[in-house]
C-alpha cells in the first residue's frame, strides 16, 4: 500500500477525489480504480527512481500516438498541468503516477464462445497495426526511449546450482541465439511485450489493449511469440484443440492471417516464432526464481513440478509443449 501523502499528491495532480480511489492491484504496480462523470479510470503508481520517469513518459506518449492513429487502447490522461506523468514523493519513497481510461468490454473467459479463430485473427490484426504504426513513430523528445531487449540479469548464486542451473543454462543458450539476431527497422522496434489475453478487453468483437508497462524495443516476432505462449497457457485445454502443439499451430495460423493484413512479416521471422515462444517459457521461471533463497521448501508444489518437468525436457533436448511445430 502507498502512503496517504503519495495518494494525495497523485490525486491532486490529476484532479481525482481521493476518497473515490479503490485499490485494484498491488503487485508490480499499485493500481486504483475511480469513476468520474460515469466513466472508469485507473491510477497507476510505479515505485521507481525519479530518473525512470522518462521511460514511463516514453511508454505513455507512444500509447497516445497509437490511439490517435486508430489503435483501441486505454488512453493515458493528462494531468491538470498538461503532463502525462507526475512524480510523487514521501520520505524515501518515490512513485511515478499515470492515469488511463478504463477499457470497455470483458475478458475472453467471461464468454468462452469468443475464444476461437476469429478472436485470434483480430488479436493478430491489432498487434500488426501496432507494429506497423510503430515504424513511423518518433517521440517528441529523442530522450524518451524504452530499453532494448537484453539478456536477463541474474545475480542470484542459487540459480547456478542443482536442477535450477539447467534452467539457467537453457535460458542463456536461447538468449545467445537471440543476441545474434539482426535488429533491422522492418523487424525490430517498440513492442508491447505482454499482449496476453488478460491485457485486452473484448467489446462487440473489438479488442482494447492495455498494460503497456513492459514495453521494450524488441523483435516484432518476439511480441507474437509472447502472445502465442500465453494463449497456450490459458486457452488450449479444451479437447477440441487437440494437443498444445496443435492448438499453437491453429492459433498462430489465425493470428498471422490477421497480422499480415496490417503488417508484412518475412518467412525468416515467422519460422523463428517457436524460438521466441521457447524464450518466453523459460524466462517465465525467473520471474519468481530471481530472488529465490535456494530453499526448495520455499517453493510451491506447482513450482517444484514445473521445474522437474522442464528439467526432463532439457535433459531430453526437447522444447516445451506448445512449441513443437514449424511455421
Amino acid at each position: 500500500m502507498v502512503s496517504t501523502a503519495i495518494l494525495s499528491q497523485a490525486a491532486q495532480s490529476f484532479g481525482i477525489a481521493p476518497d473515490s480511489l479503490a485499490l485494484v492491484s498491488d503487485t508490480t504496480n499499485v493500481v486504483y480504480r475511480f469513476i468520474q462523470k460515469d466513466k472508469t479510470y485507473f491510477l497507476r503508481l510505479s515505485e521507481k527512481a525519479p530518473a525512470y520517469e522518462a521511460s514511463i513518459q516514453a511508454e505513455v506518449q507512444w500509447i497516445r500516438y497509437l490511439v490517435s492513429n486508430g489503435v483501441r487502447a486505454s488512453l493515458p490522461i493528462l494531468s491538470k498541468e498538461g503532463k502525462l506523468t507526475t512524480v510523487c514523493r514521501d520520505q524515501e519513497k518515490c512513485y511515478v503516477a499515470t492515469v488511463f481510461e478504463g477499457a470497455t468490454g470483458h475478458y475472453f473467459d467471461y464468454d468462452w464462445s469468443v475464444w476461437d479463430t476469429d478472436l485470434f485473427s483480430q488479436w493478430g490484426s491489432t498487434m500488426g497495426k501496432i507494429h506497423h504504426l510503430t515504424q513511423g513513430y518518433q517521440p517528441d523528445d529523442p530522450k524518451l526511449i524504452r530499453a532494448d531487449w537484453n539478456p536477463l540479469q541474474l545475480d542470484n548464486p542459487h540459480l547456478h546450482a542443482g536442477d535450477v542451473a539447467l534452467l539457467t543454462g537453457k535460458l542463456r543458450a536461447i538468449e545467445q541465439q537471440l543476441t545474434d539476431l539482426p535488429r533491422r527497422a522492418d523487424s525490430y522496434g517498440l513492442i508491447h511485450y505482454d499482449f496476453h489475453p488478460y491485457n485486452f478487453m473484448i467489446d462487440q468483437g473489438e479488442l482494447t489493449v492495455f498494460d503497456f508497462d513492459d514495453a521494450i524495443r524488441g523483435w516484432y516476432a518476439l511480441d507474437i511469440g509472447v502472445a502465442a505462449v500465453h494463449a497456450v497457457w490459458w486457452g488450449s485445454h479444451d479437447e477440441k484443440w487437440g494437443t498444445k502443439d496443435e492448438f499453437a499451430q491453429t492459433f498462430l495460423t489465425a493470428f498471422l492471417e490477421g497480422y499480415v493484413k496490417q503488417q508484412p512479416i518475412a518467412q525468416e521471422w515467422i519460422s523463428r516464432i517457436p524460438l521466441f515462444m521457447e524464450y518466453r517459457n523459460i524466462s517465465s521461471f525467473f520471474w519468481w526464481l530471481k530472488d529465490w533463497n535456494g530453499d526448495e521448501g520455499s517453493l510451491s508444489e506447482n513450482q517444484k513440478n514445473a521445474i522437474s518437468q522442464t528439467v526432463r525436457l532439457i535433459e531430453a533436448d526437447l522444447p516445451f509443449e506448445g512449441c513443437r511445430f514449424k511455421l
